[in-house]
């Protein structure tokens, strides 16, 4: 991948780069987005933007290697279950809270990921990462009910893929464009997703 010395001016231009195309991504998606969309909107020129890139998908690449290590990793480190079942709801809003938040702002990168998973493999390994994430959480929770007494009938792998691609596709849907005429504020899309998943390991 093409580099420039990390000088401060670059740091801005390289910043300013990923920043527009997480925007447009977002907005566009990225079939609907092209190089000179990007360029422009950071107001860089075609010439600028390969010092740093070498195209479109390499710069998708670098924002998801970005988010998947600075981010998501880093965040499944501080996650502690809950030591007893009066501590689930606070735990379940919590940990919805932080992925709500986290999806949210790093939504562009997600729909773009997902557009071109279905045909590139290195697309559909960092999806897979994505979604392992969700998954690993889950799992534990199921495995922590169980030690608690509950969900003693579930298999923590089904229900975490099952959980864990309902919370994505909700909210690529919810927080993405979408011409699904459903209004919900943030509080309450986190007030939902908490409640389906509780709801799922210690029932009503």
């Amino acid at each position: 991948m093409p580099t420039e010395a990390p000088t401060a001016k670059g740091h801005q231009t390289r910043a300013a780069l990923e920043q527009a195309a997480r925007k447009l991504f977002a907005e566009r998606g990225f079939h609907g987005t092209t190089l000179a969309d990007i360029t422009s909107a950071a107001g860089k020129s075609a010439a600028v933007f390969y010092r740093y890139f070498a195209d479109k998908e390499d710069l998708l690449a670098t924002l998801a290697d970005s988010f998947l290590h600075d981010v998501v990793t880093p965040s499944a480190l501080s996650l502690h279950l809950p030591d007893s079942p009066r501590d689930d709801d606070a735990f379940f809003t919590s940990v919805v809270t932080g992925y709500w938040n986290m999806f949210k702002q790093n939504i562009g990168i997600m729909i773009a990921v997902a557009q071109l998973a279905a045909t590139q493999q290195r697309f559909a390994t960092v999806q897979k990462q994505f979604r392992r994430f969700g998954m690993d959480v889950v799992a534990a929770s199921v495995l922590r009910a169980q030690q608690q007494g509950y969900a003693s009938d579930l298999n923590p792998e089904h229900i975490a893929a099952a959980i864990a691609l309902l919370f994505e596709n909700f909210t690529t849907v919810i927080v993405g464009p979408s011409e699904l005429s459903v209004q919900i504020t943030d509080e309450d899309a986190v007030a939902t997703l908490s409640t389906i998943w509780k709801k799922t390991l210690y029932g009503g």
